[in-house]
């Protein structure tokens, strides 16, 4: 049988599409059905209607999201990366693990991940096709069909109840209070809150503190809930938003774990061939003594950077809640092994590029670029490298810019459309950047089409290591391709 067009599937409401006996047979139909459910700009963010909505479907569907123990991830910077972390730890103490991240880099099956690998398709299918029904009666309902992103968190729930996961992680899509993932309920949900700065700030407020309060609106009735104390009181920002937090957690009778650099976690060295801390925690709070459940000493990282220590922390926390929580020993040995050999699509991937190399970060708003330029310096130092960019429109190009343009020999600026993710997202005008540049004197740029020859033929091309930044948006549209750049 031919299979039907996004067109035919965007007409969902065909009096052909019986609720009972539709079915979606091929993956290509079932990411076309999704890009049928991508909402207009205006209906993208619409407040409480959405949050009621997703509620209403995880009702409908039996509550998957309460028969499982939930980690949920919220903040500006860091959590794609906890979230792997957090997922590599828990399967190496043999647990058996579901990870949804937003957004996917190669495939839409990263957001439905069982175990750290990507499901088979027959079982997305399978399971897809079980909640359909659901989705198309909710045309009726007061709240609509769901979106795209309200269906597959939806069905990562639902599929990672029925195959009986121990843990599943899942990060927030944007914010946290009013995000599609927050219809967890139960008391034994845990909260990582990580780096918190200004982005989206059009939708979650121009202040550290109203973007604190959306994300820290993950904290339910009492949760357990991780995240970093400021490193000194003179950080005032990082101290209102400890501040913020603190009265979330006592509001909602929520238990706090802070963990703090040089107390809990400290950065031996950082270099290409990895990242090396100390890690120690006490799960009581106290004073480091006899009760510290984790004291690990000189660990390997395998991911690049001392934000990845930071997020690694995060993790290993975590980790040490559930040991304590749910009784269970931390083989030290197989903990160590996952964070050695961890590798995450998109973060800070490091390639040979003939005698060079080809560097891969989805950085796209200041204080990630800020981080990845500052890690960057560290493991190349006095270097400078080319650039491969374009930023989603809406970003502070200008901001993020500042930072780069110090290391930058050559910039090759390109742009991406995309229509196969929560929104149909596309890249600043070049023009728009050109000017900038101009208005700073930088001469070393061109311009390049998203396509696999140019883009190849820039990183080949190039006398220095290239780095590839600005959107995870940018380096999904190009990741098919890559590999053949060596």
């Amino acid at each position: 049988m031919k299979e039907k067009s996004t067109t035919e599937f965007a007409n969902f409401s065909h009096p052909r599409y019986d609720y009972l006996t539709m079915q979606i047979k091929t993956m290509p139909q079932f990411e076309a059905y999704l890009k049928a459910r991508i909402p207009t700009r205006e209906a993208l963010f619409v407040g409480d209607l959405g949050l009621q909505r997703a509620k209403y479907f995880m009702r409908v569907l039996g509550n998957p999201q309460n028969k499982i123990k939930v980690i949920h991830i919220a903040g500006t910077s860091g959590k794609g990366s906890t979230a792997y972390l957090t997922s590599h730890l828990l399967q190496s103490q043999g647990f058996r693990v579901g990870l949804s991240i937003s957004p996917h880099i190669f495939d839409i099956r990263e957001r439905l991940q069982i175990n750290n690998k990507l499901p088979s398709k027959k079982l997305i299918l399978k399971y897809f096709n079980q909640i359909l029904p659901t989705i198309l009666k909710m045309e009726k309902c007061r709240y609509g069909m769901p979106t795209y992103f309200e269906i597959l968190v939806g069905l990562a729930y639902y599929i990672f109840a029925q195959e009986k996961i121990d843990y599943g992680i899942i990060e927030t899509g944007l914010g946290g209070r009013l995000d599609g993932t927050n219809t967890v309920t139960n008391k034994n949900k845990i909260c990582i809150l990580t780096k918190i700065g200004l982005d989206h700030t059009e939708i979650l407020g121009n202040t550290l503190a109203k973007i604190a309060s959306e994300k820290a609106g993950i904290i339910q009735n009492q949760n357990a809930v991780i995240s970093h104390q400021p490193a000194s009181s003179a950080d005032r920002s990082s101290v209102t938003i400890n501040q913020l937090i603190v009265t979330k957690c006592r509001e909602k009778s929520a238990t706090l774990y802070l963990i703090k650099p040089r107390k809990n976690y400290q950065l031996i060295t950082s270099t290409q061939a990895g990242t090396f801390f100390d890690f120690t925690y006490a799960v009581d709070g106290s004073e480091l003594s006899s009760e510290t459940i984790l004291n690990f000493k000189n660990i390997k990282l395998n991911l690049l950077g001392f934000h990845q220590v930071e997020n690694c922390s995060l993790a290993l926390t975590c980790l040490s809640l559930l040991s304590k929580r749910d009784k269970f020993p931390i083989n030290e040995k197989k903990m160590r092994i996952a964070l050695q050999k961890i590798s995450i699509p998109g973060r800070m991937e490091i390639r040979k590029n003939g005698k060079n190399f080809l560097i891969i970060d989805g950085a796209h708003n200041p204080q990630k670029m800020t981080t990845f330029i500052t890690s960057l310096k560290l493991i190349f130092p006095d270097q400078k490298f080319d650039f491969i960019l374009a930023f989603k429109k809406g970003k502070d190009f200008k901001r993020i810019l500042k930072k780069i343009l110090p290391l930058a020999n050559h910039v090759f600026l390109t742009s991406f459309s995309t229509s196969n993710q929560d929104d149909h997202w596309s890249s600043v005008n070049n023009a728009e950047i050109a000017n900038y540049f101009k208005k700073e004197k930088f001469k070393n740029f061109s311009i390049i089409k998203n396509n696999e020859a140019e883009v190849l033929a820039a990183i080949q091309s190039s006398k220095k290591s290239i780095v590839l930044t600005g959107s995870l948006y940018l380096i999904g549209s190009v990741y098919a391709y890559l590999n053949k750049a060596n």
